[in-house]
């Protein structure tokens, strides 16, 4: 759903919408703040798009949306929070692309409670490491780690409690120097590299070195 023209819409209500099971917001220019206030048992799939003045999402989203599985916010610069309470429990795949380092700062806080969540992307972040420790949720199977121009180290800390840890992407991290001096979670079992010239180069087998840090990893893309 794009904004055809209602730019002065400032608040979506998901009331009136109670049999959704997939929503994609686009491009409404004044959009404020999405609100609910009844459980929405239907709704599983949210993508919110290119809402510049969007604050805040649904309050309490973890009772109101509780067949929530996918949650996807691409370049909503204002949304500086998850809704208190945190994410519903049923959320299995998050995307954050183009968000405030303060929305990332409430990650941790967002998913304390989530057993559930198994795939995580995030695109274009300002840090130079990544991720603190504790910041990610220890039932990731899969994260994506992509346009980090700055990033140049990976947190040992922060990816070793991840024992869960599947698969690992790394795509455009043009500062990425090198892997981590322990090394990964023996946990995973996919790496893909690209768009890291410099990483890319330690990684290839033979002679890399960084490449008995990834030599037990069953799949390597570089």
């Amino acid at each position: 759903m794009s904004d055809n023209g209602f730019d002065s819409q400032k608040t979506f209500p998901l009331d009136f919408f109670p049999a959704l099971r997939t929503l994609h917001l686009r491009g409404f220019h004044n959009l404020q703040m999405i609100t609910q206030d009844y459980t929405h048992n239907h709704l599983e799939f949210l993508k919110i798009r290119e809402c510049p003045q969007l604050e805040s999402l649904p309050g309490s989203m973890h009772m109101l949306l509780p067949s929530l599985k996918e949650l996807r916010i691409y370049d909503c610069p204002r949304v500086e929070s998850f809704p208190e309470g945190g994410l519903p429990s049923n959320l299995k795949e998050m995307g954050l692309y183009k968000c405030s380092s303060g929305l990332m700062a409430s990650l941790k806080g967002a998913l304390g409670g989530n057993p559930s969540l198994e795939s995580l992307g995030i695109v274009e972040l300002d840090a130079e490491s990544f991720p603190d420790e504790g910041l990610l949720p220890l039932s990731l199977t899969c994260l994506r780690i992509r346009d980090f121009r700055n990033l140049k180290k990976l947190d040992y800390k922060g990816l070793c409690q991840l024992s869960s840890l599947k698969k690992l992407i790394l795509g455009n991290c043009p500062n990425l120097q090198q892997l981590p001096e322990e090394g990964l979670s023996k946990s995973i079992s996919y790496l893909f590299i690209g768009g890291c010239p410099k990483l890319e180069q330690r990684c290839q087998n033979p002679g890399g070195e960084d490449w008995p840090k990834i030599a037990h990893i069953t799949t390597v893309f570089v």
